[in-house]
């Protein structure tokens, strides 16, 4: 088997690539790139993630990326490279405001990217998170898409429903919304949050919590 690394966010997406390739890769780690002056994203932090990596079982690494920002990725991709890993996987489903795939972009002649989910239906996506049992928790919605938020929501089939009636990418893959995965199959137990609670900021709510175990 080819070795590997998922680009890990926290949310479905990556969970459900890193399900769907255990068999078909010598999975290593974790890696998520950050912007290099430490800014948190409401949406994915790290702190949530390495909770998550430790669940899994596997180490995640962290890597900064700065302007300009394909030349950062790519060296950053290069020392994955130079690391042993022969692959990227990503849990990327489709072209994002019909710009080409960012990591196909900066992985070129360095590794090769499996995208599992590419262009699948996403009602086969959400159906698969479902059935084979992830626990899956929107943690940032935009107001602009919602009439009242989903911030704070499981991703249960009730939800489901609510997104398919919606002008929208029901998978969130246009960033309508994001999430984090709180279990899955190949966790050792699940993600706990105490004090989880919604936020409202300007354009967005999110969800925030004092404490995850």
């Amino acid at each position: 088997m080819k070795k590997a690394a998922v680009l890990w966010t926290g949310g479905k997406d990556s969970a459900l690539a890193l399900q769907v390739s255990l068999n078909l890769y010598d999975i290593r780690r974790l890696v998520c790139f950050v912007p290099a002056d430490e800014r948190q994203f409401y949406a994915h932090p790290t702190q949530l993630m390495g909770l998550q990596a430790r669940k899994i079982g596997l180490p995640i690494e962290f890597m900064p990326i700065s302007e300009p920002y394909k030349l950062s990725y790519r060296q950053q991709i290069r020392a994955i490279r130079d690391s042993g890993i022969e692959v990227l996987i990503t849990g990327d489903i489709s072209t994002v405001d019909g710009m080409p795939n960012w990591i196909d972009e900066v992985a070129s002649g360095l590794t090769d990217v499996y995208k599992p989910l590419w262009e699948l239906d996403r009602e086969a996506i959400l159906d698969t998170l479902i059935s084979n049992g992830f626990k899956v928790i929107c943690s940032l919605a935009y107001k602009k898409h919602f009439q009242s938020t989903i911030a704070g929501k499981y991703l249960d089939l009730e939800l489901i429903a609510e997104l398919k009636q919606l002008p929208i990418d029901i998978c969130g893959e246009q960033g309508e919304y994001h999430t984090w995965v709180l279990d899955a199959p190949f966790f050792k137990t699940p993600v706990q949050l105490e004090g989880a609670h919604v936020v409202e900021g300007v354009e967005y709510y999110y969800l925030t919590y004092v404490q995850a175990i």
